[in-house]
């Protein structure tokens, strides 16, 4: 037969009817094979084959021949499997090459969709056989997002044709398959198991092709396994007990500074001593719990110990977070107390809670109680996260696993009463503890900067030089803006720097004065659960690492079984950090919280795979969770808030994630046609219920959402839509107005600004603020992050950074 050339001429084109979504855009996922560290620049086409025994090829020739379909339909469907159960995504895509007839040209289809595991795979074959691809012009592999190319033996292939991480398969009439790869992408280790796995799969399915395809043999390959993780430390003290014994050790050795504000051991221990006894008279004791409605502060400090040694549990709130949700929490926590600085501060929700001053007490003489020590399974604290029902969850995280951290965060950083760390996150976001505990537990000094200096990198970078920060922990997008800063001109003492929280883009740039970690673990785990230093640069995404000591990790798919080595599964998490469950919520904590196979294991709900050496990388969520500048939000809650709104009949709230970097909480409105909204309106209602991190950076109204061909709201169109931004009123009437709305276009990758507009109004927050201060530094114009928490409106910014005779487009 001729042979069929295929070359990577230009970009898939897909021929479709209008309206349907463009497989070009849909079709992304790569074999998960083919690593990095495996790539060279040099082109080497090498091939791996397989045969079958007279029995199997009996039973594949029975199973093509029931579906009317040919060896390549077969191969298609069976690749088509492998890759759904290696990406852990029903949405995968093929190419097939078929065999000319008669003379006619060659074809070539991608057979795409989503692919069910309930299906068996005698219908998935059947509906290849049909002819369910669809035709494109031509194919550039390796670019087109089609990861693997199934093609009649006897195709002429070219080194061209293979460039990138494209795979062919060729196929003969009795069912030989032979692989082709580039030996510069691929190693021929990962080109053998990708064969293994075919073959296994295709025997599985020709004996039993009536099975559901999750459930079809993918060979005996064992699954990820991780090295014993388990540490037996000697000091199994609680965290709070801890800090108690460096008070009596060393009551001179400074513990907590706040500008002027300077606690040694021995000051917060007496502190804490009175705030205890006040909590004892209160009816605080173990199996209790304590709201903290503080900001962060030397008091907040001394509140959380004070409960913890009361044997409470400790539930930390955020005072700038709406009045009814407050509420909400507090009513699910069943507080028996809410501390305070102020009775009468306007932010405390509406309700009979009891109110404890802690300013009061504290200006008090002597203490006369004992300190409670708590049990290693008893609740240390209640983190509140957000949930899909509309209802945020409050997680119950024991000491068990506090101690735990506590000694492996020791361990492994080095920790020494002469360390210095600081406290930036608020007290609802579990990086709080995560700040506090590792350090008073150590004897190390908690330092806590203004709130100003949180907002802008260039401001913090300089504090944490200033104040001789040793160990920092920092949510990962406020750390890559750490990562431009000039260390060595700032001359910083700093060793570690910590990020996490959501996924880190890319590798630091080289020749940071520190090292860097990239950490990971949900709140269910006790902060942390993995750990990786970012020491070598290299391409891709970085890992999470691995995972810490006491920690168990295993990878497993929808039937709970471990997954091949490479393949994408769903992560669990075991061992001493594991929560208690969730609040008043058995239902979910039976439902998240299994039994594993040396004990209860949680259900992350985070996809992962394990590259080779073991570390761990993140790729994606099972659900509708993300998580956007540290906070985890369920789109499920942001979509029930806004259906409660008059005049919604339907929401879809996605993540934007504009070239300019970082993500954008987007909300779709579809209207009750008889009472149609205001988009603006209902952004503004939002606010009232939920926190500010959860309130849409816009909310736009559609007639329609769009559809996928299976009729199911697409999503990934509504997320791929950039904001309309604003410019509804006047344009900018001076040059420095001119030129700050071209910054704000630029960092919040919108089209106009109006002079009315406000930056936060426009999606705008503290990162994007540090980001504009930045890029406004570089034109001249003297502006700090600061500037646009008390000018957000872009007509007073300019006419206070005038003030200051800002000359716009020359550098600072």
């Amino acid at each position: 037969m001729s042979g069929i050339e295929i070359e990577p001429v230009a970009l898939l084109r897909a021929a479709r009817p209008a309206g349907e979504s463009d497989i070009a855009s849909r079709v992304t996922l790569p074999f998960p094979l083919g690593w990095p560290e495996h790539q060279s620049a040099e082109f080497r086409l090498e091939s791996v084959s397989t045969a079958w025994d007279p029995v199997s090829l009996e039973r594949l020739r029975a199973l093509a021949s029931a579906a009317s379909g040919s060896p390549v339909d077969t191969v298609v469907a069976a690749t088509s499997v492998l890759l759904a159960r290696f990406t852990r995504s029903a949405d995968v895509a093929v190419a097939a090459v078929a065999r000319p007839v008669g003379g006619t040209p060659p074809t070539v289809s991608v057979v795409a969709g989503e692919l069910s595991s309930d299906a068996s795979f005698a219908e998935v074959l059947e509906s290849i056989a049909a002819g369910e691809g669809q035709p494109v012009q031509q194919l550039a592999p390796g670019r087109d997002g089609v990861p693997i190319v199934v093609a009649p033996a006897g195709t002429s292939l070219s080194p061209l044709s293979l460039a990138g991480t494209t795979l062919w398969l060729t196929v003969e009439d009795d069912f030989a398959t032979t692989l082709y790869y580039d030996a510069g992408s691929w190693s021929r280790a990962d080109a053998e198991r990708i064969v293994g796995h075919l073959a296994a799969l295709l025997r599985a399915a020709a004996a039993e092709p009536a099975l559901p395809v999750a459930a079809l043999d993918i060979g005996a390959e064992a699954g990820t396994e991780f090295p014993d993780t388990t540490v037996a430390y000697e000091d199994l003290t609680s965290a709070p007990e801890r800090f108690v014994r460096w008070a009596g050790r060393a009551p001179d050795r400074m513990a907590v500074v706040h500008g002027d504000v300077a606690w040694t051991y021995g000051d917060l221990l007496e502190r804490v001593s009175r705030l205890r006894d006040a909590l004892a008279a209160n009816g605080v004791g173990p199996g209790t719990r304590v709201a903290l409605l503080l900001d962060r502060s030397p008091e907040l400090v001394a509140a959380t110990l004070a409960v913890s040694l009361s044997g409470a549990a400790y539930v930390g709130l955020d005072l700038n977070e709406p009045g009814p949700r407050l509420a909400t929490m507090l009513d699910d926590a069943d507080c028996r107390l809410i501390l305070t600085r102020a009775a009468d501060d306007s932010r405390l929700p509406e309700g009979d809670h009891p109110v404890l001053v802690v300013d009061d007490v504290l200006e008090g003489q002597g203490s006369t109680g004992e300190f409670v020590s708590p049990a290693p399974g008893d609740a240390c604290y209640v983190t509140y996260t957000s949930g899909s029902t509309g209802l945020p969850k409050g997680v119950l995280v024991p000491h068990r696993g506090l101690t735990n951290l506590v000694n492996w965060y020791q361990e492994t950083f080095e920790v020494v009463p002469g360390d210095r760390m600081p406290q930036l996150a608020r007290p609802s976001f579990d990086g709080w503890s995560l700040e506090v505990w590792p350090c008073l537990a150590n004897g190390a000094t908690l330092c806590i900067p203004d709130e100003g200096i949180r907002r802008s990198a260039v401001e913090l970078a300089r504090w944490l030089c200033r104040e001789e920060i040793t160990t920092c922990f920092v949510t990962t997008a406020l750390g890559v803006e750490l990562f431009g800063q000039p260390w060595a001109e700032l001359g910083s003492r700093l060793r570690s720097l910590l990020v996490g929280g959501e996924k880190l883009p890319a590798y630091p740039p080289p020749g940071l004065p520190f090292r860097l970690y990239n950490v990971y673990g949900p709140t269910e785990t006790s902060m942390l659960a993995t750990c990786g230093e970012m020491s070598t640069p290299r391409s891709g995404a970085p890992p999470i690492g691995t995972p810490l000591a006491n920690v168990e990790a295993h990878v497993l798919d929808e039937r709970l079984s471990p997954v091949p080595a490479g393949a994408v599964g769903e992560l669990y998490l075991g061992g001493e950090g594991v929560a208690l469950g969730y609040l008043n919520r058995p239902e979910l904590t039976a439902l998240k919280f299994v039994d594993g196979p040396s004990g209860r294991q949680y259900a992350t709900g985070d996809l992962v795979r394990v590259r080779p050496g073991g570390s761990i990388e993140f790729v994606g969520r099972v659900d509708n969770q993300v998580k956007l500048r540290g906070f985890r939000i369920e789109l499920g809650e942001v979509e029930a808030a806004v259906r409660s709104l008059p005049g919604v009949r339907d929401a879809v709230a996605v993540i934007h994630t504009p070239e300019s970097g970082g993500g954008r909480l987007m909300a779709y409105v579809r209207p009750d046609p008889r009472r149609r909204p205001d988009g603006s309106g209902l952004r503004a209602r939002l606010s009232e219920v939920l926190p500010d991190y959860m309130v849409p950076t816009e909310v736009t109204v559609l007639d329609a959402f769009p559809l996928t061909p299976h009729g199911k709201t697409d999503r990934g169109e509504l997320a791929r839509r950039a904001p309309s931004g604003g410019g509804d009123g006047d344009a900018p009437a001076t040059d420095l107005e001119r030129v700050l709305a071209e910054l704000w276009c630029e960092v919040l990758s919108i089209g106009s600004v109006s002079r009315e507009d406000s930056f936060f109004d426009l999606g705008g927050d503290s990162l994007t603020a540090m980001r504009l201060a930045a890029r406004a530094r570089a034109r001249g114009i003297r502006l700090g992050a600061e500037h646009l928490f008390e000018y957000e409106v872009l007509h007073e910014l300019a006419a206070e950074l005038e003030q200051g005779e800002t000359n716009p487009g020359e550098a600072a």
